[in-house]
């Protein structure tokens, strides 16, 4: 698969969201890390095999998206194929709230239980949340990883189907790792099953999620930047610091 040579090391796990019906937290297994590596290892022919550098391709097989809600307003010109991969860029905005613009791009096609897997390289900045996600037909978010600067990783299963104030229950990990994100590409996948999902940081499984069924829809694919104090202190400029993502795999269930 061409996978990056240096694996990030799991420094620490963290369980962040108390346990729900359709989401069990569990430790990770060695038939986890077998699963993961039938497809890292070629075993399966991929569904979906892109580097994201063709641009008739990004417009015919992806919807870039606009809003303008959160510290960063999102528009369709900072999804950019270029030579190097997909890049998502920040630039100042204009016609927007927020004074910065970032982006964002939905798959047009949906896909069901299969290994999702994304080599990217967060944004060398603070404030920015590098995200690789997707949304299924039922209502299910799997944030496959969420990445704040240098070094943080944040995998949760969202059940959209469920306010609870303003923000729908989750159930998820935080992590944090040795090495810096932006300082190379790492790849993040998840092993999404009828009854579980896995994610994955360089191939190796870091946290698990029994989910009892009760995800059935198929899904989209996502990729985002977006400015949030989530993310941690917003720079005075964050203008040019973006995602870029070099590779994407989709392997159905075999």
């Amino acid at each position: 698969m061409g996978h990056t040579s240096l694996a990030a090391t799991l420094q620490k796990l963290t369980w962040g969201n108390p346990d729900q019906p359709w989401g069990t937290r569990r430790p990770v297994t060695e038939a986890d890390r077998k699963a993961i590596a039938q497809f890292r290892e070629g075993r399966v022919k991929p569904v979906v095999a892109t580097d994201l550098t063709d641009p008739g391709a990004l417009n015919s097989d992806w919807l870039r998206q606009s809003d303008d809600y959160l510290k960063s307003c999102r528009r369709p010109d900072n999804v950019v194929a270029t030579a190097g991969g997909l890049l998502l860029r920040t630039n100042a905005s204009t016609g927007c709230h927020a004074q910065w613009s970032t982006g964002f791009m939905i798959s047009r096609q949906h896909f069901g239980y299969g290994y999702y897997e994304a080599s990217t390289k967060a944004a060398d900045v603070d404030g920015l949340n590098n995200a690789f996600w997707l949304v299924t037909e039922d209502h299910f978010e799997i944030d496959i990883c969420e990445v704040h600067f240098p070094n943080i990783d944040r995998m949760t299963l969202h059940n959209n189907n469920r306010i609870d104030g303003k923000l729908p229950i989750a159930v998820g990990f935080g992590s944090r790792f040795a090495e810096s994100f932006p300082d190379a590409f790492h790849d993040f996948g998840v092993l999404w099953t009828a009854t579980e999902v896995v994610f994955a940081v360089d191939g190796e499984p870091v946290a698990a999620i029994s989910t009892n069924g009760s995800i059935k829809g198929r899904t989209d694919i996502r990729f985002s930047t977006a400015l949030m104090d989530y993310a941690g202190k917003i720079p005075a400029d964050p203008a040019g610091h973006g995602m870029i993502v070099r590779r994407l795999r989709v392997y159905a269930m075999p």
